[in-house]
């Protein structure tokens, strides 16, 4: 995916510290650094050349305002390793590249779709480079406007070098990104994962705790799950929990969570709420599920119903209390009949 230069001077450099880079968030932003400077160094080598050219025209340069190829590089290079947020780096790639070159203005254009823009789009002569990834199906672009003076060619060399590293930061960005979102998801329902629901779940009883707020936590277990999957397969169970995680989408606030905790067991944080509007909520599911079908396959009509189980936040309850009260209320809900809603209050279960 990364097209290095083949350089001597590289190796060494790229061998010491590909052995120290770890596979997790940091060593892909690690990487993102690395492939930044192993391009930096082999573009400042390339730029020598532009070095030699008679003195008053590096005046010239100099009078007009940009830097040379070697600040310029080390400019972009420095912005672009300070980020790895895909958005944010659309505006740093257009400020640092037009004020390298001199551009009247620049867009980045994805497949048509304008990403973000600077200075005066518009007017001819636009010098357009490629900032696709070579297994990328979408073309991003870089869009540069020249001053009325024109570009000169110098200048075209600068811009492509330029381009090329924007490709790469942006690249790695939008890696660093899906990775990080997929640490967090759950592939099949898109909703949260265990993992996330909790460091959110310690947040928000920290600001409860402080702010004297309200908080709520509501389990969910689907009623007799394995039968589905055997009666229909395991693809029919997928989509009931698809579904499932669609509803709880459906009925939660945007300022709610809904969380898949694994298997056929579901959670959600609701924060800023009253005990018996957490309540409500869980009824509503509950009913919503009883009434109709919650998917269809192959003209099968699959129905489920759910057992809740609510425990609403009590100051000096941590994470693990809450997660225990709900818990035993969903286990009461499931011996008292399932398809209903259990609540736990001050340690417990009613």
């Amino acid at each position: 995916m990364l097209r290095l230069p083949a350089s001597s001077l590289l190796l060494p450099a790229l061998n010491v510290s590909l052995a120290i880079v770890r596979w997790d968030f940091a060593g892909l932003a690690a990487l993102a650094t690395l492939a930044t400077v192993a391009l930096l160094l082999a573009t400042i080598r390339s730029s020598r050349k532009s070095e030699s050219v008679p003195r008053h025209d590096r005046r010239r340069r100099s009078a007009r305002g940009r830097p040379d190829a070697r600040a310029a590089l080390a400019l972009v290079g420095d912005a672009l390793a300070a980020t790895h947020n895909p958005r944010a780096l659309v505006p740093v790639i257009l400020d640092v590249v037009t004020e390298a070159t001199g551009a009247s203005g620049a867009r980045i254009v994805s497949d048509g779709e304008e990403l973000g823009w600077i200075g005066e789009p518009g007017g001819r002569n636009e010098l357009r480079l490629d900032l696709s990834a070579d297994d990328e199906t979408t073309r991003t672009e870089l869009v540069l406007y020249p001053p009325p003076e024109g570009f000169a060619s110098d200048t075209k060399q600068l811009a492509e070098w330029l381009a090329a590293q924007a490709g790469i930061a942006l690249e790695n960005a939008r890696l660093h990104d899906l990775v990080q979102r997929q640490a967090i998801t759950d592939d099949l329902t898109g909703l949260v994962n265990r993992r996330r629901f909790l460091e959110v779940l310690e947040t928000e009883l920290e600001q409860a705790a402080r702010l004297g707020g309200s908080l709520a936590i509501v389990l969910i277990d689907l009623d007799d799950f394995k039968g589905i999957n055997d009666r229909f397969g395991h693809h029919s169970g997928d989509r009931v929990l698809e579904a499932l995680g669609a509803l709880l989408q459906h009925h939660i606030r945007d300022i709610d969570l809904a969380a898949r905790l694994g298997g056929e067991e579901f959670a959600l944080l609701l924060p800023e709420i009253a005990s018996s509007d957490a309540v409500h909520v869980a009824e509503r599911l509950c009913r919503s599920l009883s009434e109709r079908p919650i998917a269809w396959v192959e003209g099968n009509a699959l129905s489920s119903t759910a057992s809740f189980g609510v425990a609403h936040y009590l100051p000096g309850d941590s994470g693990e209390d809450l997660l225990r009260l709900a818990d035993d209320a969903l286990y009461r809900a499931k011996g008292d009949g399932k398809n209903r809603v259990r609540v736990a209050r001050q340690g417990r279960a009613a």
